[in-house]
């Protein structure tokens, strides 16, 4: 079932789920690329349609207050919901060679009694899905992290985590974009530049620089 809130005067979202999923992500995705194909921005009068984990939300522009439009576009999303979508948007795969020389990589693979290198292989195994962009620009919120690396957020959070950084933070792995506070460990160094290519629905696999 569908749940829709209306986040101001201008946006709507619409919630599809409580649980993070590969799946529950893939169908956003599948809906968010449909709606940016198919709907005539300047004739809805959209400003833009922003995917998250569970969530869709479409931001129109402040003036809109067409009631029958707003009905039209609920109706509408329903209707994608409760359709079969096809994966037929383009993906990339980003590859991003780390160096696993982190602050934080040595209490982490400590504190879950492995080896480092056993963590680096743990981190690098899984081809990452992007859900969502958030927090800072461009910054790719993942699917995929193994359960094994699950770890709650440090309990003082940095006032500088540089870019570049490759960190783990509950259930989350990702790279921080720029220069940010910071709460995740920091577990390696990315030179990694291209991080305005990452979108929603594609690929991030890591790859260890000093394995080769």
């Amino acid at each position: 079932m569908i749940s829709k809130h209306n986040l101001g005067e201008s946006c709507t979202q619409y919630t599809f789920g409580q649980q993070i999923s590969t799946q529950l992500s893939e169908k956003i995705i599948c809906m968010y690329y449909h709606l940016q194909q198919k709907l005539d921005y300047a004739q809805w009068q959209i400003i833009d349609i922003v995917p998250s984990y569970t969530a869709l939300a479409i931001y129109l522009k402040p003036d809109v207050t067409n009631h029958a439009k707003r009905l039209e576009l609920n109706k509408l999303i329903e209707q994608l919901w409760n359709s079969s979508l096809t994966n037929d948007f383009q993906r990339e795969t980003h590859i991003i060679s780390t160096n696993y020389n982190g602050e934080d990589l040595e209490s982490l693979a400590a504190q879950h009694q492995l080896e480092i290198k056993q963590l680096i292989a743990l981190h690098t195994a899984p081809r990452y899905l992007i859900a969502m962009l958030g927090f800072k620009p461009y910054f790719p919120y993942l699917i995929g992290l193994d359960s094994q690396l699950i770890t709650p957020r440090r309990s003082v959070p940095r006032i500088n985590t540089p870019k570049g950084s490759v960190a783990i933070g509950g259930t989350q792995t990702g790279i921080y974009t720029e220069n940010s506070p910071g709460g995740w460990h920091i577990i390696g160094h990315t030179e990694f530049e291209d991080y305005q290519k990452f979108k929603p629905g594609d690929y991030l696999l890591f790859k260890d620089i000093n394995s080769c």
